[in-house]
C-alpha cells in the first residue's frame, strides 16, 4: 500500500483535471454550498449530512462518509453517509480501529490520502468495503470536533477512479473541516443552552410543586417524594423536630443499596450525619467519613441546615455524584431547601405549643403535684399522660450553658422517640427533663449513655451531664423527684461530671456539698491540697500519699509504713516534712478533718471510677474506707 500526506503520489500520473487543481470556480462554488449548509442550522447529523452532499456533488469525490472513534467500544462508527448509488445491504457499519485508518487520523491531527484502496492490504476494512462498492482513493481529515457522546470524528471521502490529491485539494478540504467544525460546536452549544433552559424551567416548576404540597399539608414523607425527584443526586432529610429521617437513593450504590442506606441513615449513621448541621461548611461539599459503616472514605456531601425562627429544625445533605455539582444541581437544592423549611415551620409552630403546654404541666406538676393530685391527674391525662404509670425522671444539661433549650430537648426527643416508645422530653428552663418508662425494669445505663450522651455530643460538641432521678408512680413522687435532680446537676457541675450521674455517686454528704457554692468548694480544694500536689510535682517524696494513709489508718504509725512499704522512721520524717512546709500538723483533729474532706471532695469529682482511682493517691485506692483518731503514742 502506498499512503500518502501530502498532495500527491509518485507513482500517479498527474492529472490536474480530475484532482481540480487550478479550477476555483468549481471549488468556490462548492465552498458556497458548503456554507449555505453550514449556515442552515439544524442538528449535527442534518449539518454533516448537507456538508457530505455539498462536497461530493462535483468531481473528484462521488461518495463520502463521517466516522466517530467510539475508543470504549473500539470501533470506528458511521455516523452519516452520501452516496448517490446507495450503500448495499448488509454493508457493516462500524469497523475495528484496529484495522481503519481513523485513528491514525486523530491522533496525528493530519490528512491521509490512501491512494488505491483496494489494493492497499494495511487497513483491511478500507480494502473489503473499496472493493465491493467500487472505489478507489481515500481522503481522510479530522474534523475537529467530537459528536454528542464525545467521540472525535473523521471526514472520509473516495473517488470512483485513482487519482492524485493535490495540496490545493487538501488545503480546501481542511477549510472546509474548520468550517464544520465551527458549525458543530455551535449547534452542540446551542444545544446546551436549551437542555440548560428546560432543566432550569423543569426544576422551577418543580419547585412550585413543592410548595403547593407544604401548602396543602402534605405529610413530610410526599414532600421529601418530589424532593428527591427534583434532585438529580441521593439525598437524606434529617427532621430534627419529629425526629424522622427520609432518604432517596443511595451515596455509594455499589456498596449499599436504597434501602440499606435509609436503614443506616435512621440508626447507627444517625448522630453522624446530624453532627453536619453543626460542623459542614454551609454551600460547600465537604467529605464524610462512614467507614465504620462499611461506605467508602471521604463521601462528598453538601449539608444545607434547615432553619426556623433562629433554630436548626432540620437538615438536607446531598451526595453528589463524582463530588461535582453545577450550577442549575445548586438552584434545585435551594428550591428544595426553601420548601422543606417551610414545611418544618409547620412542625416547629406545632411542636412550639405542645413544648409549652408540657413545661407548663410539669412546672405545675412539681409544684402542686403532691397537694392536688387529682387535678394533676386531669390536666396529665387531657395531654395523653398517665400519672399512675411509673416513670423514670430525668435531667439533662449541658456542663456549661450555650445551646437553646429547645434545641437540646430536640436532640434528645429525636433520639428518644424512636428507641423507647412513650418516653417524653420537656423544656424546663436550661434543662431538659425525661419521663421515660420502664416497663421492664431500668434502663441499661449504657442504653441511656448511647441515646442521650452521643447524638448531644455530635450535634452541639459537648458530653452532657444526664442526672437519673427516681422512679415516680404518682403525682407527689415529681416534686422532691425534680429536686433531686438539681441537686445531682448542681454537683455535678460543681466537681467537673458529665455522662450519666446519680445523687449516690457523690456519697452521704451529697446533700450537704449541694446547699455550697462550686467555687467555694473548688477553692477549699486547692487551698488544702494544691501546695503539697505542687511541690510533689517538681520534687516527688510522696508526701501527699503519706499523709492520706496516715488518716486512713487512724495514725497508726506502724500500719501505715507497712502499707507506704517504708520504716517507721521515714514515716515520722514525712510527717515532720508536712508540718515544716505546709504548717500540716496531722495530730491536730480538726487539720485531719480538713485534709480528709478535701481528699475526699477530689474523689466524688472525675466522672468514671477510673479517673476517681487517678484522682485519689495509690494507697488510697488499697484503702478501706476510714476516719480520723487519736494519734497512735
Amino acid at each position: 500500500m502506498t499512503e500518502a500526506l501530502t498532495a500527491a503520489s509518485a507513482h500517479s500520473a498527474p492529472r490536474p483535471e480530475s484532482g481540480g487543481g487550478s479550477k476555483a470556480g468549481p471549488r468556490l462554488e462548492r465552498l458556497r454550498a458548503i456554507a449555505s449548509a453550514v449556515n442552515a442550522g439544524g442538528g449535527i447529523e442534518t449539518i454533516l449530512a448537507q456538508v457530505l452532499r455539498a462536497i461530493c456533488r462535483d468531481e473528484p469525490w462521488a461518495r463520502g462518509g463521517i466516522m466517530a472513534v467510539n475508543r470504549e467500544s473500539g470501533f470506528s462508527e458511521r455516523v452519516t453517509h452520501y452516496d448517490p448509488a446507495g450503500i448495499p445491504a448488509g454493508s457493516p457499519g462500524r469497523w475495528a480501529l484496529t484495522t481503519s485508518p481513523v485513528i491514525q487520523v486523530t491522533e496525528t491531527r493530519r490528512p491521509l490520502v490512501i491512494e488505491d484502496a483496494q489494493h492497499s492490504p494495511g487497513f483491511p476494512g478500507y480494502q473489503e468495503d473499496a472493493r465491493s462498492r467500487g472505489y478507489s482513493t481515500v481522503a481522510l481529515l479530522p474534523l475537529g470536533c467530537t459528536t454528542e457522546e464525545g467521540h472525535e470524528m473523521v471526514l472520509s471521502l473516495h473517488t470512483r477512479e485513482r487519482i492524485e490529491v493535490t495540496g490545493e485539494e487538501l488545503d480546501f478540504l481542511t477549510t472546509v473541516a474548520h468550517l464544520v467544525a465551527l458549525a458543530v460546536e455551535k449547534v452542540k452549544h446551542l444545544q446546551r443552552e436549551q437542555r440548560q433552559s428546560d432543566r432550569l424551567r423543569r426544576i422551577l416548576e418543580a419547585g412550585a410543586g413543592l410548595m403547593e404540597l407544604v401548602l396543602e399539608g402534605a405529610a413530610l414523607s410526599a414532600v421529601a417524594g418530589l424532593a428527591g425527584a427534583t434532585l438529580a443526586h441521593p439525598m437524606a432529610i434529617l427532621d430534627f423536630i419529629t425526629g424522622q429521617t427520609l432518604a432517596r437513593g443511595s451515596p455509594a450504590p455499589e456498596t449499599l443499596d436504597e434501602r440499606g442506606w435509609r436503614d443506616l441513615a435512621q440508626s447507627g449513621a444517625g448522630p453522624v450525619l446530624a453532627a453536619l448541621a453543626r460542623g459542614a461548611p454551609p454551600g460547600e461539599v465537604a467529605f464524610l467519613d462512614l467507614t465504620p459503616f462499611g461506605l467508602p472514605p471521604a463521601l462528598p456531601v453538601l449539608a444545607e441546615p434547615l432553619r426556623v425562627d433562629g433554630e436548626t429544625a432540620g437538615l438536607l445533605l446531598v451526595f453528589p455524584r463524582e463530588g461535582v455539582m453545577d450550577s442549575l444541581d445548586r438552584v434545585a437544592v435551594q428550591e428544595v431547601r426553601f420548601a422543606l423549611a417551610a414545611q418544618l415551620m409547620r412542625h416547629h409552630a406545632e411542636a412550639k405549643r405542645e413544648a409549652q403546654d408540657l413545661s407548663e404541666f410539669l412546672e405545675q406538676l412539681v409544684r402542686t403535684g403532691g397537694a392536688e393530685p387529682a387535678r394533676a391527674r386531669a390536666r396529665a391525662a387531657r395531654l395523653g399522660l398517665d400519672l399512675g404509670r411509673g416513670m423514670r425522671l430525668l435531667a439533662v444539661a449541658l456542663p456549661r450553658p450555650g445551646a437553646e433549650p429547645a434545641e437540646l430537648r430536640r436532640i434528645i426527643a429525636g433520639s428518644l422517640g424512636r428507641a423507647i416508645p412513650g418516653a417524653l422530653t420537656i423544656e424546663q428552663g436550661d434543662t431538659a427533663a425525661i419521663l421515660l418508662p420502664e416497663p421492664d425494669g431500668p434502663v441499661p445505663d449504657t442504653v441511656l449513655e448511647r441515646l442521650l450522651a452521643a447524638p448531644v455530643r455530635a450535634r452541639l460538641g459537648a458530653r452532657p451531664v444526664i442526672a437519673l432521678g427516681p422512679l415516680c408512680s404518682a403525682p407527689g413522687h415529681y416534686g422532691p423527684g425534680w429536686a433531686e435532680c438539681g441537686r445531682v446537676l448542681e454537683l455535678a457541675r460543681m466537681f467537673g461530671r458529665d455522662g450519666l450521674v446519680r445523687q449516690g455517686d457523690f456519697g452521704p454528704s451529697a446533700l450537704l456539698l449541694s446547699a455550697f457554692d462550686g467555687a467555694l468548694v473548688r477553692a477549699f480544694v486547692d487551698g488544702t491540697l494544691g501546695p503539697i500536689r505542687r511541690h510533689e510535682a517538681g520534687h516527688g517524696g510522696g508526701l501527699l500519699e503519706t499523709a492520706t494513709v496516715f488518716i486512713d489508718e487512724a495514725c497508726r504509725y506502724q500500719a501505715s509504713a507497712e502499707r507506704l512499704g517504708i520504716h517507721v522512721s521515714t514515716l515520722r520524717y514525712r510527717l515532720r516534712r508536712l508540718e515544716e512546709l505546709f504548717g500540716l500538723d496531722l495530730e491536730d483533729a480538726e487539720t485531719r478533718f480538713r485534709f480528709s474532706l478535701a481528699v475526699r471532695l477530689t474523689m466524688v469529682g472525675p466522672g468514671s471510677s477510673e479517673s476517681r482511682d487517678e484522682a485519689a493517691p495509690p494507697a488510697r485506692r488499697r484503702s478501706s474506707a476510714g476516719g480520723p483518731a487519736s494519734p497512735e503514742s
